[in-house]
């Protein structure tokens, strides 16, 4: 099923390129992931050719799927463009990732693209695809993305992983998913505990007392606010890294 995903995917696109008729270097790189080298007049409008690409393979993927794509800007040599494709990935899982956990990805559109992603929301994150809904954008650059693209950039780096574990503790445990989930809403709600306790519909001493113990294991105070920024910073370094 995974390799026919990714075969449908590449179709889609030559299908697309060839409307546009434009061509391109293209290869699988994972279940739902292609990387694409698109060569682009400088008089063309290079936003507008990715989003028609874009969007024309999703209609011939029956509109069942979304797909976005991660973009860099335009390098004049070949070489110079593959090397960027690694970067164009990590955008394009950002913002797959940032989709997914209902933030918000907007800016202009982007120029000439470099991989397509394509998976189900509930498994955005690790798959790199969002279900098709509403009208959107996509096409993605850094900017778009943000901290998240900044920290899915620097996946795997021992040094970025360190930090998050030294934050977060036994709190990335499987077992203590449900403080890993009360740190998430309480930073959420900017640290207000007063519109925490209505979302998860608690009352406020159960709510102090649960966040007291939280804090114990944390080892840090949930009032300081330069502790919820690295605590923000160390979940989003978890959820880039899979955890």
């Amino acid at each position: 099923m995974a390799a026919a995903c990714g075969v449908a995917v590449l179709d889609a696109l030559a299908w697309a390129l060839g409307r546009e008729r434009t061509t391109a270097l293209a290869g699988r790189l994972g279940a739902a992931s292609v990387a694409v080298l698109v060569p682009l007049a400088a008089r063309i409008p290079q936003d507008a050719v990715v989003e028609r690409v874009l969007a024309a393979a999703e209609q011939r993927l029956g509109g069942a799927w979304r797909v976005l794509a991660g973009v860099t800007d335009p390098e004049a040599g070949m070489i110079g463009a593959a090397a960027r494709l690694d970067e164009a990935g990590m955008i394009a899982e950002a913002a797959v990732s940032l989709l997914a956990r209902g933030g918000s990805a907007e800016a202009d559109s982007s120029p000439d693209g470099a991989v397509a992603d394509r998976s189900a929301r509930h498994d955005a994150a690790r798959s790199g695809t969002v279900r098709s809904g509403p009208a959107r954008r996509r096409c993605f650059r850094a900017r778009d993305v943000r901290l998240r693209g900044l920290l899915a950039m620097l996946r795997g780096d021992e040094r970025v992983q360190m930090f998050a574990r030294a934050e977060l503790g036994s709190v990335l445990d499987a077992e203590r998913r449900e403080d890993r989930e009360l740190l998430s809403q309480f930073l959420a709600c900017g640290g207000n505990k007063s519109l925490l306790a209505q979302r998860i519909h608690l009352s406020r001493p159960a709510l102090y007392g649960r966040l007291a113990r939280l804090e114990r294991r944390l080892g840090v105070s949930l009032d300081d606010p330069e502790s919820r920024t690295s605590l923000h910073v160390a979940l989003l370094i978890a959820e880039v890294e899979g955890r």
